[in-house]
Parts: structure tokens; sequence; C-alpha cells
């Protein structure tokens, strides 16, 4: 990196952070203005002053700031950009630069290894950042919305040592460290060997570390094949895993969390195990081509931002929002089509074709633009 790339970069990357966070307050904003009174009569619910209130949003608004920062940073990159190509061509800095024999490509590839960057920190929040706040953004919404942070439809699945276990709470309490409507169902390799064990509620026990079960019975099937009615129905006073405490209710219990807020590993293993949900797809490739879009976006609006000619920039401004907006129409477009579920049972689009859809249109046209650049 040259003196010049250092000059440039450092431009861009203050432009960057500047309209991250404006990008930033404007979603918080947004958002608050939307549900605020789905929080005020939750905090009624809940018996919370405004000092609650406040004290929470800011809870709920903190971890709320990683999932901000992968939808807004594309835009952020973007409008990072447009301002740097402003402000060099406004203090007439790129004529210079192009007069020592510098191409306009290579001014601008600072600012391109910015959107590069900026990519890779999205995947890397995906991963590493999101999935662990994800069920306390579930909970937190949940409590400011309805007045208790309960969560409903948890499931838990193991397999180990042949045996499948798979779990389902209808409600979660984590505060009383309740669940409502218990269901465990072991299967085996035999028929023999499955088991049902549901309960009314079940109450964490710290000392034991196990569910007791309130109304808990265990039922397998009875003698003379698959299809004979089961009749044994043992009572049963305690669920016997320990190994699923309330948090890791919170933590693996995905299913009433959107895909959005999971990881591409938890995705990924979510897809093995519901292969059937077109939602859980669409996001594990939406976790690929979104960052993406950091540069794909900039191959579309660098060539317009360039101008030699006077009074043009306004319009090319105009061009490059036409096309960033296009670009999100499309992009809104094609999820909503890959997640709508036909008559038949099928998406109206397939979701890895919505998922693409946009970046291969889109990043052609980028790629045609900012190859036929003047340089």
């Amino acid at each position: 990196m040259s003196l010049l790339d250092r000059y440039v970069g450092r431009i861009a990357l203050g432009a960057f952070l500047a309209a991250l966070l404006f990008f930033l307050f404007l979603a918080v904003l947004m958002h608050l203005l939307n549900n605020v009174g789905k929080f005020a009569s939750g905090a009624e619910q809940d018996g919370l002053d405004w000092g609650g209130l406040v004290l929470g949003l800011l809870g709920f608004y903190a971890r709320m700031v990683p999932v901000l920062i992968t939808t807004v940073t594309p835009f952020a990159v973007v409008t990072a950009a447009m301002f740097t190509v402003a402000r060099l061509q406004h203090a007439n800095e790129v004529v210079p630069m192009l007069f020592v024999g510098r191409s306009i490509r290579r001014v601008l590839l600072p600012v391109l290894l910015l959107g590069a960057g900026a990519g890779v920190g999205m995947a890397a929040c995906w991963e590493w950042v999101v999935p662990h706040v994800g069920s306390d953004i579930a909970s937190a919404q949940a409590r400011l919305k309805q007045g208790s942070d309960e969560q409903k439809a948890l499931v838990h699945e193991r397999d180990e040592n042949g045996e499948r276990q798979y779990f389902y709470g209808w409600k979660f309490l984590p505060r009383t460290r309740t669940i409502e409507r218990v269901a465990l169902l072991v299967q085996g390799d035999l028929a023999a060997d499955c088991q049902l064990l549901s309960a009314d509620s079940a109450q964490w026990d710290e000392q034991r570390r196990d569910w007791r079960l309130v109304g808990g019975r265990c039922s397998r099937p009875g003698g003379g094949g698959n299809l004979a009615p089961t009749i044994d129905y043992a009572p049963r006073e305690w669920l016997e895993r320990p190994d699923l405490t309330p948090e890791l209710l919170m933590q693996q219990s995905r299913d009433s969390i959107e895909p959005e807020l999971l990881g591409y590993s938890e995705l990924w293993q979510m897809l093995g195990l519901r292969p059937n949900r077109p939602d859980i797809r669409l996001a594990l490739h939406r976790h690929v081509t979104h960052p993406l879009s950091c540069l794909l976006l900039l191959l579309l609006t660098l060539p317009l931002a360039v101008y030699y000619e006077r009074g043009t920039r306004v319009e090319r401004l105009l061009g490059a929002i036409a096309l960033c907006a296009g670009y999100l129409l499309l992009d809104l477009i094609c999820q909503s089509l890959g997640q709508r579920v036909a008559p038949d049972g099928t998406t109206m689009l397939h979701p890895v074709v919505a998922a693409w859809t946009p970046t291969i249109v889109f990043g052609s046209l980028g790629a045609v633009l900012f190859g036929g650049m003047r340089t």
C-alpha cells in the first residue's frame, strides 16, 4: 500500500464508520417507532415503570447491533464510496493521480478492499456474534412486547449411540424455569425400544440437575408388531435428561428463532435435520450472497460516481441510487417468492435460485460497468 493508497483508504474508512453509525441509528429509530406501542403495552403487563422500560430497551437494542450491522453494512459501504470519490473530485485530486500514470481502478483499489473487508466482517459477525445474541433477542423482544420472556415451540434433538431423542416443549418460562406440555420421543433400532414420555409440565431442580415432571407418564408399544396399541403406561417423576439445562434450551432450541439470527454452522445443521424448510435453505445461501453485495454494489456505483464532465453529478448520483434500489427490490421479491409455498407444497421459486438471482444479475451488470469505466 503506497502513500496514495493509505490516503484514499483513510478517507474511505472514516466515511464508512460515519455512514455505519448513521444507518445503525436510523434502523434503531425506525424499529423503535414501529414497535413503541407494543413495548409500552408489554411493560404495563409486566409491571415495569418507565425507567425499567428504558433499561430494557437499551439492553435489547445493544443486542440488536450485530444483527443490524449485517443488514446495513452494504449500504454504508456504498455511501462511503460515493463520499470518497466526491471528496477527491471536489478537491481536484483525481486528475493529478491519473496524470502520474495511475488508472482510476488503481486509485479506487482501497475502496474495493474496504468493501471486501466489510463483507468478510459481515460473515464473521454472522458466524461468531449473531448466534450468541439470537436467543437473547427473541427472549427480550417477547418480554418487551408481551410482558413475558416466554419461548414457544422449543425443540431439541439428540442422536447418540444409535438412539435418537426428540424433545418438544410447548412453552418455556426462563424466569421460573418451567416447561409446559413436555414430550420426549426416544427411538431405537427396534420398535420395542421406542418410548414416548409426556408430562403436563416440568420444573428444573437445581440440586438434582434434572427436570421434575408434573403428570409424567411413559408409554411403550405393546407386543404383536409395530401396529399394536401402547399398553405400558407407567408414571414418571423425572425427565432423566441432565444435559437439557435451561441455558441449553435458550441457546440450542432454534425453531422459535428466525433463521436470519443463526450462523452458518447452525443453519447447515438445521438444514440436515429439516431439509423441507425453504426458509432455512434460503437463509443459508443469503448468508453467502449478502456479504458479497458489499463488493457487488461497489462495482455498480463506482463507475457512476466517477465523472469528468461538468453538470453530470446529479444524474450519476440518481443513477447509482436507482441501481441500488433495483437490487434491493429484486432481492426482496426473490426472498418473498423463495419462502411462499404453492398449493402443491413447493415454493414458487427455489430458495437457491431466489438467493443467487440478484447477485448474478446485478453482479454481471456491475462487472460490465466497472470494466467499461473510463480509466
